[in-house]
């Protein structure tokens, strides 16, 4: 009985601890004059605010984006593509941004402005860059977060919590 409520506990607290996969999914919309992009980011918790950005299924003026431009494959733009919570920055990137790929048009960079520096002259800013130069549009927020966990991994948890609860219960049952 011990060693069962024992890896009870262990195990809830391993699970309470894991924290999120890493292929959360983030909806978010933007727009401007010109501009219209909708979609969902996939990233990694970097467990101080921020996710990794490394996928997206998003259209830019409905368009197909491509997909998210590594960390320095493209030297038109400085980036880090990160996402961050509303309770680190006002806005859902910092001033360096996620630089994504439109076929056809070129990388886009959504970065934000402070007053520190960043992209643009205010807030968020969409900065197309279509070979001849950049094309940069003033855009607000329409949607960002909340963060939702793969899932896989919420599968995963409901699945283990009901298993101990099956062991659990028929250990006491005996």
């Amino acid at each position: 009985m011990k060693h069962c409520i024992l890896a009870s506990v262990v195990m809830a607290c391993a699970m309470a601890l894991a924290g999120t996969a890493c292929a959360d999914s983030i909806p978010f919309a933007y727009s401007g004059q010109g501009v219209s992009v909708t979609g969902t980011l996939f990233g990694g918790d970097n467990f101080n605010g921020t996710w990794t950005v490394t996928g997206i299924d998003a259209t830019y003026n409905n368009i197909e984006v491509s997909g998210i431009v590594a960390t320095g494959l493209d030297p038109h733009f400085a980036y880090n593509n990160l996402y961050y919570d509303s309770a680190q920055s006002p806005f859902m990137v910092d001033d360096l941004g996620i630089v994504f790929a439109v076929p056809g048009l070129g990388d886009v960079n959504l970065c934000g402005y402070t007053p520190a520096g960043g992209c643009g002259t205010g807030g968020l800013a969409s900065i197309l860059w279509d070979g001849d130069g950049y094309k940069i549009t003033l855009v607000e927020q329409t949607e960002a977060g909340p963060v939702i966990p793969e899932p896989t991994s919420l599968a995963l948890f409901v699945g283990g919590a009901a298993a101990t609860s099956i062991a659990l219960r028929r250990y006491l049952r005996r």
